[in-house]
């Protein structure tokens, strides 16, 4: 038999030996094995469930409910939208029984803008501000400096200015940038300075002066600030 012979035949010999010793491991673990594919249809089974059978339609039923308190707030009745009437559910209502859905998302902002701004009730309008959520970049931007400012209005400074400064570095990289990062970062300075950390409101400052408008009044505010600063040390 020629080398080429042998080189074949224990190919053919290894081939054997290899679908022998796999038929007799799944004939050994069978049970285990029809254990675990039947797990893994539960939880298919059980993940299609949830978001055809529940989460799609909540999310539905959720955004239906919202319609009335959406158009409310676009004519700025933003107490009726958030606290609601007999004839419809408010916001309030909203992101209390939708929770995890788009529309209550949205709703848990606008609970925060209406505790902030008119019934002036910070510590309320920090938790919605935490919960919100957004799909879209600039608004998720404008939901995280809400909540560094709750943290300053509650008077707790570092969390504040550790949450501005998050907001201006989401802005300073967003396509609304010239429109947040500005406000965000000088915002985040003083915030600082507050808490007597000179360098970091330095730094944020620098940056509003190295890369925004020099017309805009964010960076002439950062050119007296960063001034004042240095005129100290």
């Amino acid at each position: 038999m020629s080398k080429q012979d042998v080189t074949k035949d224990e190919g053919i010999v290894d081939i054997q030996q290899v679908a022998s010793k796999t038929e007799q491991f799944f004939e050994q673990n069978r049970k285990m094995i029809s254990i675990a594919m039947g797990a893994i249809v539960v939880v298919l089974g059980g993940f299609f469930a949830f978001q055809f059978l529940y989460k799609k339609p909540r999310e539905v039923e959720a955004g239906n409910a919202a319609i009335r308190p959406d158009l409310l707030v676009e004519i700025d009745s933003i107490r009726l939208a958030v606290m609601g009437d007999a004839n419809f559910e408010g916001y309030e209502s909203i992101a209390a029984n939708y929770s995890g859905t788009k529309a209550a998302g949205r709703a848990h902002f606008w609970c925060g803008v209406y505790y902030r701004d008119i019934a002036k009730d910070y510590n309320t309008a920090l938790e919605h501000f935490k919960q919100a959520a957004f799909d879209d970049e600039a608004n998720s931007v404008t939901v995280t400096g809400c909540i560094g400012d709750m943290y300053i209005m509650t008077n707790d400074m570092e969390q504040g200015a550790s949450w501005l400064e998050k907001a201006a570095k989401q802005a300073n990289a967003s396509d609304s940038r010239d429109f947040t990062g500005p406000l965000l970062n000088l915002k985040a300075a003083k915030a600082y300075m507050e808490l007597g950390n000179n360098s970091k409101a330095e730094a944020l400052l620098q940056f509003v002066i190295d890369n925004y408008d020099k017309r805009s009044q964010e960076y002439g505010e950062a050119e007296k600030l960063l001034s004042f600063l240095k005129a100290k040390s």
